[in-house]
């Protein structure tokens, strides 16, 4: 069973800002994520998603965003800011590796992946974020509602909806 120092798990901003944070400890953080880049849930958020802050309050330390600092960058330059991010950070990163379990085992971890295989940590991030399973609260009458519901999960862009107004058309209870 291989041992890691620490074990960040997920690939997003989070988990590039903690393993970067890590290797200036001096510590040797790997990150395990589960799809096959590190760049979060950012390739799967709305096509027209733009930042709230601009470039130059959304870098991560050790790497400006780049462009004009007053932008407010959109969905794609994040991804590629991120990516871009992962591959000048000093760490060991492993796409690919769902993480499944994690316990207290003695004086540190055990990590068990998707395909089988086990890892023991002395300590573990976890900083997945929640949009890879978002809760779908059931609401009263909403079995009975005739208009759409999304999650915004599941949004990408707003053509699908164009058309008619459906202005007057009550929203579930």
């Amino acid at each position: 069973m291989e041992h890691l120092d620490v074990a960040v798990i997920g690939g997003g901003q989070s988990d590039l800002a903690a393993a970067y944070a890590l290797r200036k400890q001096g510590l040797k953080p790997v990150m395990l994520e589960a799809s096959g880049r590190t760049a979060g849930s950012w390739p799967h958020y709305y096509n027209s998603l733009t930042l709230f802050s601009p470039a130059r309050y959304s870098s991560l330390l050790g790497l400006p965003f780049g462009g004009d600092p007053e932008r407010y960058p959109h969905r794609e330059e994040v991804i590629a800011y991120l990516l871009r991010y992962a591959s000048q950070l000093d760490a060991d990163i492993r796409t690919g590796r769902r993480v499944s379990e994690v316990r207290a085992d003695g004086d540190g971890f055990a990590l068990a992946l998707d395909d089988g295989s086990h890892l023991r940590a002395r300590a573990v991030v976890a900083a997945t974020g929640g949009f890879g399973q978002p809760n779908r609260p059931t609401r009263s009458g909403l079995n009975s509602f005739t208009g759409t519901v999304l999650h915004v999960a599941d949004y990408r862009a707003p053509a699908p909806f164009a058309g008619p107004s459906t202005e007057g058309t009550p929203a579930p209870p």
